[in-house]
C-alpha cells in the first residue's frame, strides 16, 4: 500500500528538472587553476532553488574560442575570465571578483639563471624594458602594452614557457594565485619564481554567462553573495590560497603599479568585502 501511495505522489508532485551548465574544458585535468573556480561555482549554484549540474565541454578550447561560443549561446554556458569593457559588452558578467582582485597581482616566472637581471636595486625602467610573454588573447597582454611593456603573444599556454626556455623572452607574468603550483610543475625545466618584483593593476576575474541567460546569472550571483555573507567564500579562498600567498611575501616585493584603461566603470572597487588587500 505504501508503494502505491509513493507512486501516486510521484505522479502528482512536479519533478524538478536538472539544468546542465557547461563550462570550457581545461587542457589538463590536474590544472590547479580550474579547481577553485569550479568549487566556487558548484557551491554557489547549490544554494539555488533550481537543480544544476556542471559539465565540462567535450574538448579543451582557448579563452577567445570559449567566449565566442558563450556569446553565440553554443557549447558553453559559463566561463571565468578577467573582465574588460569589451567583454562586458558581449557577455553578462557576475560582478563578484572570484579571485578577490588578486588576478591583478602579477609575479614573474623566469629562467633560474636570469635572477640577476631582476635585482631589487634595479631601476623600474630597466624592468619595463625587458621582454614579457602572455597569451595573445589575454586582457593582461593589452594592459602591459598600454603601460609601455614589450609583450610577445603566445597562442597556447605551454608556449609561454617554451619562449622562456629558449630565451626569447625574459619573463612570464603570472597571477599570484596560480604561480606557486605552476612553479612546482615547471621546476624540471629550470623555471622559477622571480624573488623581488610585483606588478599590479586593478582588475577582476568574473563568471560570465550569455546575456540571454539571466536566470543563471542571478542564481550564481545570489549564491556567491550568500557565501560572502556566511563566510564560506573566504573559507574556500583561504583553503586554496592562504599558504601560497604567505610564501610569496607580497608586501616585501618592489611594487610597480600600472594603470588599467580597460577596467569597466561598474567594477565594484569600493566594496571592501570583495577584495584581498596584501
Amino acid at each position: 500500500m505504501r508503494l502505491i501511495i509513493l507512486s501516486l505522489l510521484c505522479l502528482i508532485l512536479p519533478v524538478q528538472a536538472t539544468e546542465l551548465v557547461r563550462y570550457p574544458a581545461v587542457a589538463h585535468v590536474e590544472d590547479p587553476r580550474s579547481v577553485y573556480p569550479l568549487a566556487l561555482l558548484e557551491m554557489a549554484l547549490a544554494r539555488s532553488e533550481r537543480q544544476y549540474l556542471l559539465q565540462s565541454s567535450e574538448q579543451p578550447m582557448s579563452k577567445s574560442r570559449s567566449m565566442v561560443f558563450l556569446k553565440e549561446n553554443a557549447e558553453v554556458d559559463v566561463l571565468w575570465t578577467m573582465t574588460s569593457v569589451e567583454r562586458e559588452l558581449d557577455l553578462r558578467p557576475i560582478r563578484i571578483p572570484i579571485f578577490k582582485g588578486l588576478s591583478g597581482y602579477r609575479i614573474l616566472l623566469i629562467n633560474a639563471a636570469q635572477q640577476a637581471n631582476f635585482s631589487s636595486t634595479a631601476a623600474v625602467d630597466s624592468i619595463k624594458r625587458l621582454v614579457y610573454a602572455q597569451g595573445h588573447d589575454w586582457v593582461d597582454s593589452k594592459i602591459l602594452q598600454l603601460n609601455g611593456f614589450k609583450v610577445v603573444g603566445a597562442a597556447h599556454y605551454d608556449n609561454l614557457f617554451l619562449l622562456l626556455e629558449k630565451s626569447r623572452v625574459d619573463a612570464v607574468p603570472r597571477n599570484a594565485l596560480e604561480i606557486a603550483d605552476e612553479a612546482i610543475m615547471l621546476s624540471p625545466r629550470n623555471i622559477v619564481i622571480e624573488q623581488n618584483w610585483l606588478l599590479y593593476y586593478p582588475t577582476a576575474s568574473y563568471f560570465f554567462v550569455n546575456p540571454a541567460n539571466e536566470q543563471l546569472a542571478q542564481d550564481i550571483e545570489n549564491g556567491l553573495l550568500q557565501m560572502i555573507n556566511d563566510g564560506s567564500f573566504d573559507r574556500l579562498f583561504q583553503q586554496f590560497f592562504a599558504s601560497h600567498l604567505s610564501e610569496l611575501k607580497l608586501p616585501q616585493r618592489r611594487l610597480i603599479e600600472l594603470k588599467n584603461p580597460l577596467l569597466p566603470a561598474h567594477t565594484p572597487i569600493k566594496d571592501r568585502r570583495l577584495w584581498y588587500y596584501p
